[in-house]
């Protein structure tokens, strides 16, 4: 019974091949789509928790009702008082804050603790050029800001009256809005925006990890005001990262509600064609089950074949992004997600059953007569 079923359904696909190719071609780029955003996301996150495991970050402190790292405050005098803690080997901190210079323009300063450091915990890649000296008046400049501005290294920046700081390097950074900041040492950016001793974040390391998470209880039992959160909990308390993941949640459903129209679409059109044939069928002693059973099976070659062409489809499309997106290509994956494969067909399968719900109760309440009268 199944071959008979399966191959009038393949039949019928064929029968309407520009349809089905429409409809399999819109899958397609449905499902194409969601892989590679999806695979961008979780490459993005992944390789930001892995910059952190890798590097000695046992724990992150921030004010505690801020919602990014920028909005959060914490002032020199809790620095000092946590840096007496026994269980504290080391802290690095950071200060962001946006500065209106002269002509209008908005920049991000990023005081940094240490430069070399930051670089390599959380992506601030040198692409050109050298490292502070905070003992001159110099900077590192983001990619998109020397663009804007044309400048290279070696120019002149002014940030406030009559002082001219010497750029020095030129940096790229995963958060993109952050490729338009200058990088300078921390006291000089607490200065030039009138806040010293306050940093937005601290990152602590200890001298036995594992005391994590007495250290983290302490902290927040006499800091009310602040959040202490494991160093690889640190990337999902940022609001890009946040955003990244709730961008891939609303392209899942986004996607699944798609394609469901779209497949649901072609089978209203294919019921509302075929009733005198559904109804011939039910004449000649086809099953009620057996009718249902076409029209799943076809819902299944089509999205299947939409699917898996989509998720191949993803890997040119990555090819070429990382070709022509430099801002990306640091965290974005050579390939999907291979896991991601077993996702989708579960996606492909859900699409399809809810795509047959109206070919269903509509061969439920079908009559026979009148079906085969139908033109």
């Amino acid at each position: 019974m199944f071959k008979i079923v399966f191959s009038y359904a393949f039949r019928n696909i064929l029968r309407m091949r520009l349809r089905s190719l429409f409809t399999i071609l819109s899958i397609i780029l449905i499902i194409s789509l969601y892989t590679v955003l999806s695979s961008i996301g979780v490459s993005f996150t992944n390789q930001i928790d892995s910059l952190i495991a890798k590097q000695d970050v046992d724990i992150a402190l921030q004010a505690k009702f801020a919602s990014t790292p920028i909005a959060s405050i914490i002032q020199e005098e809790t620095i000092n008082k946590i840096l007496k803690y026994d269980e504290i080997k080391s802290t690095e901190s950071i200060f962001i804050e946006r500065k209106q210079l002269e002509n209008d323009t908005s920049v991000f300063l990023l005081g940094l603790s240490d430069f070399d450091t930051f670089s390599q915990r959380f992506g601030f890649n040198l692409i050109d050029g050298r490292s502070l000296d905070k003992t001159k008046k110099e900077l590192v400049i983001g990619e998109k800001m020397a663009k804007v501005l044309n400048l290279d290294i070696g120019a002149k920046f002014q940030l406030e009256d009559n002082e001219e700081y010497l750029i020095v390097g030129i940096y790229s950074s995963w958060l993109n809005f952050l490729n338009s900041g200058l990088i300078i040492d921390i006291k000089t950016a607490q200065t030039l925006v009138q806040k010293p001793g306050k940093v937005n974040s601290l990152f602590i390391s200890l001298k036995d990890p594992t005391q994590a998470t007495v250290v983290i209880k302490k902290l927040n039992k006499e800091f009310p005001k602040l959040k202490a959160i494991r160093g690889n909990q640190f990337p999902n308390s940022l609001g890009p990262i946040k955003s990244v993941f709730f961008f891939s949640k609303i392209i899942s459903i986004l996607t699944l509600i798609i394609a469901t129209a779209v497949l649901l679409n072609t089978f209203i059109m294919a019921i509302n064609e075929r009733t005198k044939e559904v109804g011939i069928l039910s004449a000649i002693g086809w099953s009620q089950g057996m009718i249902i059973s076409v029209f799943f099976i076809e819902a299944l070659l089509l999205s299947f074949s939409g699917g898996l062409i989509g998720f191949i489809s993803a890997y040119p499309i990555m090819d070429i992004l990382q070709n022509n997106f430099a801002s990306i290509y640091m965290y974005l994956p050579e390939s999907p997600n291979i896991s991601m494969l077993f996702d989708l067909f579960l996606m492909c399968f859900g699409i399809s059953l809810v795509s047959i719900l109206f070919p269903i109760l509509y061969t439920l309440k079908i009559k026979i007569a009148k079906a085969i009268r139908n033109e």
